[in-house]
C-alpha cells in the first residue's frame, strides 16, 4: 500500500489540471543563514499563503512554524528537506542527514527531499545516502525529490552535459521520484535532458539567482515546452519586491500548459 500513498501524496505537490508544479524551496536558511527575504519566519507572511504555490520545501523547524502559525494555503503541499550543511562548514557540499522519515510523518508532510552536491571526493557518500533515503521514503509511502548539483569544475560544455545526464540517471536508477536541476545554459541542453529522462523521473528546474521577471518567465515557458514537470523557484520569489505578482504570472504559465499530460510519468 505504500505505493498507493506515494502516488496520492505526489498529486498534492502538483496543480491538478496540468499535473505540473510550482514548488518554492525555502530551505536556504540552514545553508546561508539569514539572507534577504528570509531573515525570520514573518518575512513569508505576505506571500506564502498564495494558492499559486503547489508546494514548499523547508527544514523541519521552519515547516513546523509555518504549520503552527497557519501560514500555508490548504492546497499547498509540504516537502520536508532531510539533509543539509552550512556554507561556513569545512566541506559545505557534503550534506549530512538532519531530519528523518519519522519527522516527516509527524509533521504531516506530503513528500521529502534531499540535496546531493557531487564533488571530486564525495561520490560514495552521496550514492549511499541517496539509495538509503529513497528506500526509507518509499517504505513510508513518501515520494522523494532529489536536488542534484554537479560541483566539478574545469569541464567542457559537452562533457559537463554528459556528466549531468549520467548523474540524473544515477538518481533515477536509485528510485527518486523527481529531480531538481539548475537551469541549463542553453535551451537545447534543457531539451536534451528532459527528452532523455522525463519518462523515468519528473524533472523540475531551479530558478537560480535573482533575475529579471521577463527572463525568468521566458525560461519557464522554455522548460515547459521541453516537457519538464515544473519549476523550483526560491530566491526569485522571496527576494522579489512583489512576490505575489510573480507567483501569479509563473503559475499562469505552469497551470496553462497541458501538453505535458500526454508525457507524464
Amino acid at each position: 500500500m505504500s505505493y498507493v500513498s506515494r502516488v496520492l501524496r505526489e498529486r498534492r505537490l502538483l496543480f491538478p489540471a496540468s499535473r505540473r508544479g510550482l514548488i518554492v524551496p525555502i530551505d536556504h536558511g540552514l545553508t546561508l543563514g539569514p539572507i534577504a527575504g528570509m531573515t525570520h519566519t514573518a518575512d513569508f507572511e505576505k506571500w506564502i499563503a498564495s494558492d499559486h504555490i503547489s508546494a514548499v520545501i523547508g527544514h523541519k523547524g521552519l515547516i513546523e512554524r509555518l504549520i503552527l502559525r497557519d501560514m500555508l494555503h490548504p492546497s499547498t503541499g509540504v516537502i520536508l528537506h532531510l539533509n543539509g550543511m552550512a556554507s561556513i562548514a569545512p566541506e559545505p557540499d557534503t550534506k549530512i542527514m538532519v531530519s528523518s522519515i519519522d519527522t516527516a510523518l509527524e509533521l504531516g508532510a506530503d513528500a521529502v527531499s534531499i540535496q546531493i552536491n557531487f564533488t571530486e571526493d564525495n561520490f560514495q557518500h552521496n550514492v549511499a545516502l541517496l539509495g538509503a533515503m529513497t528506500d526509507a521514503a518509499h517504505s513510508a509511502g513518501f515520494p522523494i525529490l532529489t536536488m542534484l548539483y554537479d560541483k566539478v569544475r574545469g569541464l567542457s560544455a559537452s562533457d559537463r552535459q554528459k556528466r549531468l545526464s549520467h548523474l540524473v540517471r544515477v538518481v533515477a536508477e536509485l528510485g527518486s521520484d523527481a529531480v531538481k536541476l539548475a537551469m541549463p545554459e542553453s535551451a537545447s541542453d534543457c531539451t536534451e535532458l528532459v527528452e532523455t529522462h522525463c519518462r523515468d523521473i519528473r524533472i523540475f528546474f531551479a530558478g537560480g539567482e535573482r533575475t529579471e521577471d521577463e527572463r525568468l518567465l521566458g525560461l519557464t515557458r522554455s522548460i515547459l515546452a521541453s516537457g519538464a514537470a515544473g519549476l523550483c523557484v526560491g530566491r526569485n520569489v522571496f527576494q522579489h519586491p512583489r512576490p505575489l505578482e510573480l507567483l501569479r504570472r509563473l503559475a499562469d504559465c505552469i497551470k496553462g500548459e497541458t501538453e505535458y499530460l500526454s508525457r507524464a510519468v
